[in-house]
């Protein structure tokens, strides 16, 4: 191959992280505005530690929803992890699966690691589309019946981010908090 890639190795690897254990209401009364509960901050705090465990700890680029309790996920994760870019993404609060899909596949092809921190069911709808041939069946299974709060799904691509759509990837890993 021209890219240097050799094949059996992974190009790039995608990370979905879902935000952790939300408050039930907010003070504004939407959705938008409900807050991180502090059982949510310990889920993305270990989140982040498994992250770094599994040599994931330096992303290239985060993208965050633009939902408070999103934000505050990621600001929890933020100490344990060393990301390149960390950018809000306003389209990640109301989305579709196959949205999500198309936004990841126009990630630069610099980016080796990228992590989406945003909402269920399109982190689980979303891995559950990806995921290919290569992909451990138990954890497959596991990634579509749901994630919990404060879990993150692990994604190895073969592929350029462009070439990114259904079944291109391997679902690797998942870490539930």
């Amino acid at each position: 191959m021209t890219d240097g890639h050799r094949p059996g190795t992974a190009l790039h690897r995608l990370v979905l992280v879902r935000h952790g254990k939300a408050e039930v209401g907010s003070a504004d009364g939407t959705d938008h505005s409900r807050a991180l509960a502090p059982r949510g901050a310990g889920q993305a705090a270990s989140t982040a530690a498994w992250l770094a465990q599994q040599g994931l700890g330096e992303p290239d680029l985060v993208l965050v929803s633009s939902a408070l309790r999103t934000a505050q996920t990621w600001e929890a994760m933020a100490p344990a992890l060393r990301p390149g870019t960390v950018r809000e993404e306003p389209e990640l609060y109301d989305t579709s699966s196959s949205a999500l899909v198309h936004l990841v596949a126009g990630t630069p092809e610099e980016v080796g690691v990228l992590v989406v921190v945003g909402h269920e069911p399109v982190i689980s709808g979303a891995a559950s589309a990806l995921a290919g041939d290569g992909s451990a069946g138990r954890l497959a299974a596991q990634v579509l019946a749901g994630v919990s709060t404060g879990s993150a799904v692990v994604l190895q691509l073969d592929v350029p981010w462009r070439g990114l759509q259904q079944g291109a990837a391997r679902l690797v890993a998942l870490h539930s908090p």
